[in-house]
């Protein structure tokens, strides 16, 4: 449910005079403007008061509120267990109704959340072919309205320094397009994280290179090094999805200590038990996901100001070298990898003695998005290079004229009745058009059913291949 409408549910249905009293103080409304249900529920999702009210909250239940913020939607009562407990929670073996587990968690949510009038409440519709009890059907969703109202969910210590980060991990990456030695990872095995080149493209994984994609390889070798048994757990969200929320939310010069992590892990994740969160930052720092400094004998971590942006060099001469036969080699080691992404949309990608090389690619060049064409490394190569200057030029001159086409097929039919015939067979295809005079053009998985139909009718198929 929208919510509107389960904003609007509550103040007709869930709330009676004493809750409404009780959020009108708690939230600074005026008792007499909030008298009408109409009115009040204008105040509430109004941020009267709000941020009075979450200041005045304990840490665990700010903590609580940042993760409904995150999650964004309405949760039941048992989501509320990982705060209040629950009556199962202090026995080894339950078995009483859901009403009497969760009736004294009930309680203080009412008490401590709703009646101060941060939580919507509502009650849903009892399902027609099984039976529930109310506790179950109630739900609860915290306004989005009020997340920037939140307090800081980390108190963090600041230190003017740069901090100890490793900034090799995604170079040493890169090696393994070259098939140089790498850092060795537990996604080695894993194809989804695999850097190759197909048809002169460059793929992490199945998809087509792009820098961003290295920082998901990255924090799975941090997922998979921070687990220390082999259990897995279905949480709600993952231990180090929490590591890297927490971090995201300190400012210039803050810092962490790994201890902080402990009341955000369980509360996040829904699971009380003791993370090794040490292990965990340790972990996260050895895979170039955070930075560390060490102060007064104790370690803070930090996220890095731009994972991607690791080298100060800009001037695509650094890390291009134009060769006599016309193509470009990539230095890997120091190619800024938003131009790798640039360069990988523009060239045709090889490997010639352990390097990568590059050569110009019309097609390429006229399919890049104007984007591409507005980078400095595409603008370094019109100058430097003649090869990719003429390329340019050409797509220039056929910009909004001609399109250039991968993977279509050309065929000139001369006899008419045929060329009717195929026209008839294709005519609702997409992958099928009829150009003027004898001429027709296909995408390439149609080939096989088009040399099929000129077959059965008896007419000669020459084939010709541009070079």
């Amino acid at each position: 449910m929208d919510i509107q409408n389960m904003l609007k549910q509550m103040c007709e249905n869930e709330l009676n005079d004493a809750d409404i009293k009780a959020i009108c103080k708690s939230r600074g409304f005026p008792v007499k403007e909030a008298a009408s249900r109409d009115v009040f529920e204008n105040f509430f999702i109004s941020t009267i008061g709000i941020k009075e009210v979450l200041d005045s909250l304990t840490y665990e239940e700010i903590v609580f509120l940042h993760l409904l913020n995150k999650i964004n939607k309405e949760v039941d009562i048992e989501y509320f267990e990982r705060l209040y407990g629950s009556a199962k929670s202090e026995e080894k073996y339950y078995y009483g109704t859901s009403t009497q587990r969760y009736k004294e968690t009930f309680k203080k949510v009412k008490k401590n959340l709703v009646r101060k009038g941060v939580l919507i409440i509502r009650e849903r519709e009892a399902p027609p072919y099984y039976s529930t009890t109310k506790m179950d059907r109630w739900e609860f969703r915290f306004p989005p309205e009020f997340g920037d109202f939140l307090p800081p969910v980390v108190n963090a210590s600041e230190f003017e320094k740069a901090g100890n980060f490793k900034r090799d991990v995604l170079r040493s990456k890169l090696q393994e397009i070259i098939g140089k030695e790498q850092k060795s990872s537990p996604t080695s095995n894993q194809k989804q994280f695999k850097l190759t080149i197909k048809d002169g493209d460059l793929y992490l994984g199945n998809e087509k290179f792009k820098a961003n994609r290295l920082l998901k390889w990255q924090h799975a070798c941090w997922h998979a090094s921070s687990k220390t048994d082999d259990i897995t757990i279905n949480y709600d969200v993952d231990p180090i999805e929490v590591v890297l929320y927490t971090f995201s939310q300190l400012k210039e010069n803050e810092w962490l200590p790994a201890d902080s992590l402990a009341v955000l892990l369980k509360i996040f994740t829904g699971e009380m038990i003791d993370y090794p969160y040490e292990h965990i930052c340790k972990v996260g720092w050895e895979w170039g996901c955070l930075v560390k400094i060490v102060a007064n004998k104790k370690t803070y971590y930090r996220l890095p100001e731009d994972p991607l942006e690791n080298t100060t060099i800009s001037s695509p001469e650094q890390y291009l070298k134009i060769e006599p036969n016309g193509t470009v080699t990539l230095d890997l080691m120091t190619v800024p990898y938003a131009a790798l992404e640039v360069l990988t949309s523009v060239v045709i990608l090889d490997i010639f003695n352990f390097n990568l090389r590059g050569t110009v690619s019309l097609i390429k060049i006229g399919n890049a998005p104007v984007s591409v064409w507005n980078k400095d490394v595409f603008a370094w190569l019109k100058k430097n290079s003649s090869d990719f200057r003429t390329a340019i030029e050409v797509a220039e001159k056929r910009w909004g004229k001609q399109i250039i086409h991968e993977g279509l097929m050309v065929a000139q039919v001369k006899d008419l009745s045929l060329k009717v015939q195929i026209e008839k067979t294709y005519a609702d295809s997409k992958s099928f058009v009829s150009l003027p005079n004898d001429y027709i053009a296909f995408s390439n998985d149609l080939l096989p059913e088009v040399e099929k139909l000129v077959d059965a009718s008896g007419h000669v198929i020459k084939k010709a291949r541009y070079k």
